[in-house]
């Protein structure tokens, strides 16, 4: 039988052919989604500054809820992308603050913000309006375990 193998761009994931393996893919869209939502940008946004308090990064972000601040901050953190301080004091301070990972994408933001003023116009008047965030992988297991 003969090798079905493909043989491998030097320095890259990727066969000659441009197709990534399965798993590059799935890497890159679980990268996507943990990013991914109407709250979510602004929120590490509002945290490039420095820590902020729960009730701060609700007034930097008009018309998002308390639950689902809470829902936002508690994914985010599940995904490495924040950390999030309770200090032993009275009453309780809690402090978010981004992680050496959510710093890491600044300069993919950046590039995502450039790509977006040359497209993003041309994105909008195709209709492509931004959609409800999709339940991650955990909101679906748990789910699953209550059903």
């Amino acid at each position: 039988m003969e090798n079905q193998t493909i043989e491998r761009l030097e320095g890259t994931d990727c066969p000659d052919t441009c197709v990534p393996q399965a798993r590059t893919i799935a890497r890159f869209q679980a990268s996507i989604e943990a990013v991914a939502g109407k709250w979510k940008i602004g929120i590490l946004c509002a945290l490039l500054d420095g820590k902020l308090r729960f009730g701060d990064l609700r007034r930097a972000l008009p018309g998002i809820t308390q639950h689902m601040l809470t829902v936002q901050l508690r994914d985010l953190e599940a995904n490495g992308l924040l950390t999030r301080t309770v200090h032993a004091e009275v009453p309780p301070r809690v402090e978010y603050a981004l992680t050496a990972a959510s710093l890491a994408l600044l300069p993919v933001f950046r590039s995502l913000r450039d790509w977006a003023e040359i497209h993003g116009d041309a994105l909008l008047a195709r209709g492509a309006e931004p959609r409800a965030p999709r339940k991650n992988a955990a909101t679906r297991e748990k789910k699953a375990r209550r059903d």
